[in-house]
């Protein structure tokens, strides 16, 4: 996902989210870290989906809420 597709889906959800009730979970390339964190105040948690083909940048789920066990919680800053 480009910066300028992360940034039209912020946009989105600003839409349809209700501001500091909807939990977020989104699905995107380790590149997005710090523009998830910036834009939707997401945090990486330690789940890494794998997928089969050579793509040279890494999946990532980020998150709004705390995970819990669910997705093996956040990462460790």
């Amino acid at each position: 996902m480009s910066k300028e597709c992360l940034e039209k889906v912020t946009q989105t959800i600003s839409f349809l989210a209700q501001p500091r009730e909807s939990h977020l979970l989104l699905l995107t390339g380790e590149v997005q870290r710090d523009r998830a964190a910036e834009l939707l105040g997401l945090r990486a948690c330690n789940f890494r989906p794998r997928h089969s083909s050579k793509l040279g940048n890494e999946f990532r789920v980020f998150t709004n809420y705390d995970p819990g066990e669910r997705l093996g919680g956040w990462e460790q800053e």
